[in-house]
């Protein structure tokens, strides 16, 4: 087994959505959806999701009427979100064996921990370090893949869903894990966050998306 397979046998697939726009509510996550993948076994472990209410909104909606208040709503706070997804990780015995996997540094590098910043908490542990699925992708076949619909037609892989949809494109990029397992691939972190919030790269300097 490589260092990669003992150290993280459990890959926690995650594709942010929101955070993209400057403008105020837009600003911030706005969903979360997980996939856990054992490696070893190359199968999913759990999956995960959670729509989250920007800080922004509870601030403005605070001293509105109840009238103005969505009470249907099941969107939690990112706060809350991420320390669901530490428990759920926990309670099943896994979460010091995880490895976030994103498609792009964009994900961890950037709006995490914005998010974290405006609600005022520490990113978390588990997701200071992360794999790159692009650049592990691109390594191990040779390539210079750009997002997730070229890797998956470089796979022959058909899209599933609708892209943009939080869980929908976690499970795309599962497919994409389960192949590159199925084919050999180490897949290990290609990113680490230092104490002093600088992130040294594995591939290269940096990257935005």
């Amino acid at each position: 087994q490589s260092v990669e397979q003992q150290q993280y046998r459990y890959l926690v697939i995650i594709d942010i959505e929101g955070g993209a726009n400057d403008r105020p509510g837009e600003d911030e996550i706005i969903e979360l959806p997980c996939i856990v993948v054992d490696r070893q076994t190359r199968t999913e472990a759990l999956r995960f999701h959670r729509f989250t209410r920007p800080v922004g909104w509870d601030l403005h909606l605070r001293d509105q009427p109840a009238s103005r208040k969505n009470s249907l709503s099941n969107a939690v706070s990112f706060e809350q979100a991420v320390q669901e997804l530490g428990m759920v990780l926990h309670e099943a015995g896994i979460l010091e064996q995880s490895l976030c996997v994103t498609c792009g540094d964009w994900d961890l590098k950037t709006i995490v921990p914005k998010q974290c910043a405006k609600s005022r908490i520490q990113v978390p542990l588990v997701m200071q370090q992360w794999c790159n699925l692009k650049e592990e992708f691109n390594a191990f076949y040779g390539c210079k893949i750009s997002g997730m619909k070229g890797m998956l037609s470089r796979l022959k892989m058909g899209h599933r869903g609708k892209h943009h949809l939080g869980m929908d494109d976690v499970s795309n990029i599962t497919s994409i894990v389960l192949r590159m397992l199925k084919d050999g691939a180490a897949i290990g972190p290609t990113a680490t966050r230092s104490a002093d919030g600088g992130v040294a790269f594995r591939y290269k300097a940096s990257e935005g998306a």
